[in-house]
């Protein structure tokens, strides 16, 4: 799904959300806020911390995936190397070099 997508589907969900929760005759515009982040949270997940993005983006360089976006183009997500440089990715993500990419980028 490509970056605008994303941005799509999140601002409608946004906008649909926060439309259901102003609906609602007593509903205040911090409580429709807090109800709208609470059904982005549900669909996207937790929030990350700063040290957990960045450990996730140095683990996917480290895996190569980062070579494979250069430039305008979409890479051949179907390729060898390519699937190979995920498979490492997930791996890395999966495994403890995670954790400990984090407590690297939280400076612990």
């Amino acid at each position: 799904m490509t970056n605008f997508k994303k941005n799509l589907f999140a601002a409608v969900l946004l906008a649909t959300t926060t439309m259901a929760v102003s609906a609602q005759p007593h509903t205040s515009a911090v409580s429709a806020s807090a109800a709208a982040s609470s059904n982005i949270a549900s669909v996207f997940g937790e929030p990350k911390t700063r040290a957990e993005v960045r450990a996730d983006l140095a683990l996917w360089k480290k895996a190569g995936l980062d070579k494979f976006w250069a430039g305008e183009s979409t890479p051949d997500t179907f390729s060898r190397e390519y699937r190979s440089a995920y498979a490492e990715y997930v791996r890395l993500r999966s495994g403890p070099e995670y954790n400990a990419e984090v407590q690297r980028q939280s400076g612990l």
